[in-house]
């Protein structure tokens, strides 16, 4: 396990730091947090990774910086959701399918949205903010979720290999089971790319929303 040494980084305003940036944030949390944040490189590298796209096209920002409570939240509505479409499902089931997706609030494991190295993002035109589709109608909210899905058809899996090219290029790794999760900087970037030391923990130091 690589070691958990935090840099003390600071987060930054990503509407402020990355300029050519979209934002779909969640209504009730901008109401209070007003923009979203992430670390500094992590803004620096997403800068990087828009300037990889094709002409047109950017990135739109679902998530990045999470506190522990809305990680907390998360969990809860991960739970309900897979209990309402897989309502065969045992409890013990769903909260193991649960840890496919979102991850915990505290701990060495703790979600890579908690050190602010994080992001959940999409592939959008520059003009108008329309998402490209990167998911299909026809199957499952897990088969869809896998960033490698054989049964997309060939345009689905393009635009995901537009998206993936520019990010893996510009330094950020993915969750394999989440295309639209991808982290520098964090544990799962340390052991992905095996370095000693995760460069971000979920102590931040000095921030202030």
């Amino acid at each position: 396990m690589p070691v958990l040494k935090d840099n003390n980084e600071p987060l930054v305003d990503l509407k402020k730091a990355c300029p050519k940036l979209l934002f779909d944030l969640d209504r009730n949390r901008i109401k209070v947090e007003k923009t979203a944040f992430a670390r500094k490189t992590v803004a620096k590298r997403l800068n990087r990774a828009i300037s990889l796209l094709p002409l047109g096209l950017t990135f739109i920002l679902v998530d990045a910086w999470r506190p522990q409570h809305i990680q907390e939240k998360h969990i809860r509505w991960y739970t309900k959701f897979l209990a309402n479409k897989n309502r065969s499902w045992s409890k013990a089931r769903v909260a193991t399918e649960v840890k496919n997706y979102v991850h915990p609030s505290k701990g060495a494991y703790a979600s890579g949205h908690l050190t602010g190295g994080a992001l959940d993002i999409s592939l959008a035109y520059k003009r108008g903010g329309k998402r490209l589709p990167l998911k299909s109608g026809k199957l499952t909210f897990q088969e869809n979720a896998l960033s490698h899905q054989s049964k997309l058809p060939g345009r689905i899996r393009k635009n995901r290999e537009v998206m993936f090219t520019a990010l893996l290029n510009a330094g950020f790794v993915n969750y394999h089971k989440e295309y639209w999760h991808w982290s520098y900087g964090d544990i799962r970037w340390a052991e992905i790319t095996k370095n000693r030391r995760a460069l971000y923990d979920i102590n931040l130091k000095g921030f202030k929303k």
